[in-house]
């Protein structure tokens, strides 16, 4: 999902944004003062950072890979706003981007699973709460790993597709150092396998943890939904939108 140097270009098809998603932005973003003050961890192609911009959202992004914060680069040259746009790893928000300032921030494309350990999850979320202004969300896009069978050697996820290309996903376990396994490969319409994810370390980190660590931090409330357009979330729904308010 995010080594991506080799199929950047299919990035943006297969984590497309939907309408839902934008609504649902626009929506909380009525409770504070405009322009809302948004960041997007781990941002990608900045699709959804690029379309809040034009809601009127004053908009910065992050990256640990320097390919995508590169591409917003480009994309922005010749307009205004800009998005501000900073290469940095998750756990590092909090020595460089202000407290006390943001309204949202958000973590999508399940990529928080790539910090590896639910420590360093629970400190992203304790410093993101030093971040937001009162009121203000955290928000998380996550696989629903609670449907998934872990007792199984390989555990498949669902397919993303688009016109273009596949993406696989798999998950193996180390059993001797029992730790999860992420592989990925990106199958293209002319047939071509592009494989550049393999063995990368992961945290399939579980709805319960995100409570638990959410009461601990004493975020004010913390719902959880099966997608952008708030429905209910059940025991078969593929993905959690996890909402935390300061």
């Amino acid at each position: 999902m995010i080594y991506i140097k080799k199929w950047l270009e299919n990035y943006g098809e297969l984590f497309p944004i939907a309408d839902s998603q934008i609504d649902f932005f626009d929506k909380i973003g009525k409770e504070f003062s405009s322009p809302v003050k948004f960041v997007s961890l781990e941002c990608g192609t900045a699709s959804l950072a690029q379309e809040l911009l034009m809601h009127n959202f004053d908009v910065t992004a992050t990256d640990s890979f320097k390919e995508f914060i590169d591409l917003i680069k480009i994309k922005s040259a010749n307009s205004e706003p800009k998005i501000k746009s900073f290469n940095l790893f998750p756990q590092d928000i909090g020595r460089y981007l202000g407290k006390n300032f943001y309204n949202i921030i958000y973590f999508g494309d399940y990529r928080v699973v790539f910090m590896r350990d639910k420590i360093y999850i629970s400190k992203l979320m304790m410093d993101a709460k030093a971040m937001l202004t009162d009121g203000g969300y955290l928000i998380f896009d996550l696989i629903n790993f609670t449907k998934f069978d872990f007792s199984n050697d390989e555990i498949q996820l669902p397919k993303k597709t688009s016109s273009r290309a596949t993406l696989h996903s798999w998950i193996t376990k180390d059993k001797e150092n029992v730790t999860y396994l992420l592989n990925q490969q990106v199958e293209t319409s002319n047939g071509k396998i592009i494989d550049e994810v393999k063995d990368e370390p992961i945290t399939p980190i579980s709805l319960e943890s995100f409570q638990k660590f959410a009461k601990e931090l004493g975020f004010s409330s913390f719902n959880f939904y099966a997608d952008y357009k708030m429905n209910p979330l059940t025991a078969d729904s593929e993905k959690i939108v996890c909402v935390l308010k300061k």
